[in-house]
């Protein structure tokens, strides 16, 4: 098949509606060939290819062959291109949306992992399930997308996992059936980390990335170790779609993470992450062991691949709009701590600094690695100044754990100036005063909380030896000498 670029310019038109006319052909074969052609036109970064395709509705034959069997790389490739287009984009996504493509997407990214697990069948469908998820993430950045998305994974009548056919003999029992949504299923596949292929050089370089590893190796492409995006602008970065590049598919579910942050822009998808879970004890009838998906997705912040960290970190940000969950998420789900840990870096903390700091914040010491990402750091900001903006009693709580020691050492060494300077308002609601409170009220209570803390630890460990019958043994261990030098 001769390339589309080397036809003459005045027939190119013609090329391109037989092109699409292929793409619905009922052939297999000729199927496959036009999404080879389609993908090489979109390839050659001509915007006239994107353009004219676009035009012609090619959105809907590529959905169809991205179902089939044969040709269907080519085609979630091709669209992925066409919605992550900069002049197009938009309206392919719009297209992509109404011709039902995001349930075409969902089943691809369900689809079970192929039994005969050889090398070119496993890597096949890693590919097609990147391509998939990264095509619900791009479709997810517009409302209509999300809204579509929420309607379709959680339906208020949730099918069965089993499809059961039988019904329970008793409708209690039929109701109290645990129900999974095809979001939980989508959440259980990003969380399961056997899909990712950890003996990759793309994986392995993310990893040396994250460990703040910099020595040199001769394995590893120097520009692979560059943080993606550092020298862009921070409001371009938020806004650029994901364009599933190829070499990524490594870790196939990665940009479920994109599609989490875009779904929690919903109130119903931030109610998903947030819903309390209950496991009841059939031998206790105990409901209190209970936990939400929010939870589960936390440890994702320390995962060395960026679209991971990125899609997290925007999902909790968009949690954080929740003002009536903010105390759940201070004293239950302890998201501060969860977020904080990231900016937290390898400086050197004195003795006063360290007085009512989480220890985890500096035992790792000078190997503490800080969130090398400056997305991912403005929006783990952003959120930390929602909790501060949600009320009194949200601040009170973030003074008393010294939320502002770790900002104030993230930010002397932050060189972006937009987070830079969201850490700086962070810094205005943790050090000033509430209102009609005297000046240097709030740092005198935080210090009588931890004041407070200690006298009753201690009380504690008084009471403790006392019962024990071991008074003296406290007074020989303040005497001890624990250096063994005179």
């Amino acid at each position: 098949m001769v390339a589309i670029e080397e036809i003459p310019t005045g027939e190119t038109d013609r090329v391109y509606k037989e092109l699409v006319s292929f793409l619905c052909s009922t052939r297999e074969d000729l199927r496959s060939a036009a999404a080879e052609a389609t993908l090489s036109a979109l390839s050659s970064d001509s915007h006239e290819a994107a353009a004219k395709l676009a035009s012609l509705n090619v959105i809907k034959p590529l959905c169809r062959v991205a179902s089939s069997t044969s040709g269907s790389l080519e085609a979630l490739a091709s669209l992925n291109l066409l919605c992550a287009h900069e002049l197009v984009g938009n309206n392919c996504v719009l297209d992509f949306i109404e011709v039902g493509g995001v349930s075409r997407m969902i089943e691809i990214c369900l689809e079970p992992f192929p039994a005969s697990a050889d090398g070119e069948n496993a890597g096949e469908w890693k590919k097609r399930v990147n391509l998939a998820c990264a095509l619900l993430a791009n479709s997810t950045r517009v409302e209509k997308g999300a809204v579509e998305f929420v309607g379709l994974s959680l339906p208020e009548e949730a099918v069965y996992p089993s499809q059961c056919e039988e019904k329970a003999e008793n409708p209690e029992e039929e109701f109290k059936r645990d129900t999974k949504p095809t979001a939980t299923l989508l959440l259980s596949r990003l969380l399961n980390h056997s899909f990712i292929d950890t003996g990759s050089v793309e994986y392995k370089n993310s990893v040396k990335l994250m460990s703040g590893n910099n020595e040199y190796d001769s394995d590893f492409d120097e520009n692979d170790l560059e943080t993606p995006g550092n020298d862009q602008d921070l409001d371009k970065e938020k806004t650029q779609p994901v364009k599933g590049d190829e070499n990524e598919h490594y870790d196939p579910y990665q940009h479920l993470a994109s599609v989490l942050m875009n779904i929690t822009q919903l109130e119903s998808g931030r109610k998903f992450l947030m819903k309390l879970n209950h496991k009841q004890s059939a031998a206790t009838n105990d409901k209190s062991n209970s936990s939400s998906h929010l939870q589960t997705i936390l440890s994702e912040l320390n995962s060395p691949n960026i679209h991971r960290r990125r899609g997290i970190a925007g999902t909790l940000k968009n949690c954080c709009f929740s003002q009536d969950s903010t105390w759940w998420l201070l004293n239950v789900v302890y998201l501060d701590k969860a977020m904080l840990l990231p900016l937290a870096g390898p400086e050197e903390l004195d003795i006063d600094e360290k007085v009512g700091l989480d220890p985890d914040y500096w035992l790792l010491g000078p190997s503490k690695v800080r969130e090398p990402d400056s997305l991912v750091r403005l929006y783990l900001v952003e959120a930390l100044l929602l909790l501060l903006a949600s009320g009194r009693a949200s601040r009170e709580t973030l003074r008393q754990r010294r939320t502002y020691v770790i900002i104030k050492m993230a930010d002397m060494v932050e060189e972006k100036e937009e987070i830079s300077e969201r850490m700086n308002e962070c810094v205005q609601y943790l050090r000033r005063d509430e209102d009609g409170e005297e000046e240097g009220t709030s740092d005198r209570k935080a210090y009588e909380y931890y004041a407070r803390g200690m006298l009753q630890r201690n009380e504690e460990w008084d009471s403790k030896l006392l019962r024990n019958g071991k008074a003296e043994e406290k007074e020989d261990t303040h005497e001890a000498d624990y250096d063994h030098v005179d």
